[in-house]
């Protein structure tokens, strides 16, 4: 239910986007910050398991600047983390990406983006199991492609309601070496200035 609602104010705020651009034009110039939380389905694979895909919090922060109106580079770190409890066992599964991202508006006059990027991605499982401690934790490339509309609520203020893929791949398990891959589709609202 909870996700169905935050489609459906996405998808509200995406068709009232192009009337607002026209009555607050939008400013790609210079540095800019954005940050958002959402919720994301993601799965892990690796030579011997197949994970079905878990659904969970997920946060973004990118930093960069405007090289010309329509064209934003930017640094970005994309994370999604979810905790359970089960018969005396805890565990944490978090994956995260940090990548070097170009964000390109096909129409310099909208809000409407779509970006792509590439970096690094980690996973990292931990377990407190009857008083025990256990981690581990993959290294390897991350990468991330994705959409969204920077909805101009002032000169130098943005709601940007996005979705986004990222994921790591060639990461070998520390303790085992063996290969494991990951991946997040999430989706949410940023802020975003200027």
């Amino acid at each position: 239910m909870r996700n169905h609602l935050i489609g459906a104010a996405i998808a509200a705020l995406v068709a009232a986007a192009p009337s607002a651009a026209q009555s607050r034009p939008q400013t790609h110039d210079g540095f800019t910050v954005s940050v958002g939380l959402g919720g994301g389905s993601a799965g892990v694979s690796c030579v011997e398991c197949e994970s079905s895909r878990e659904r969970a919090p997920t946060v973004y922060l990118r930093l960069g600047g405007a090289v010309r109106p329509n064209l934003v580079l930017a640094g970005e770190i994309n994370g999604w983390s979810k905790s359970e409890s089960d018969q005396g066992i805890d565990a944490t599964i978090t994956i995260v990406t940090i990548n070097a991202v170009a964000q390109w508006y096909p129409q310099t006059a909208t809000g409407f983006f779509v970006s792509g990027g590439v970096g690094l991605g980690s996973m990292e499982a931990k377990a407190n199991a009857f008083g025990e401690s256990l981690s581990d934790r993959t290294h390897g490339l991350g990468y991330q492609i994705g959409t969204g509309y920077d909805l101009r609520v002032r000169p130098n203020l943005a709601i940007t309601p996005f979705v986004t893929y990222f994921a790591t791949a060639g990461g070998k398990v520390e303790s085992t070496g063996e290969k494991a891959n990951a991946n997040v589709v999430h989706f949410g609202l940023g802020v975003t200035w200027p």
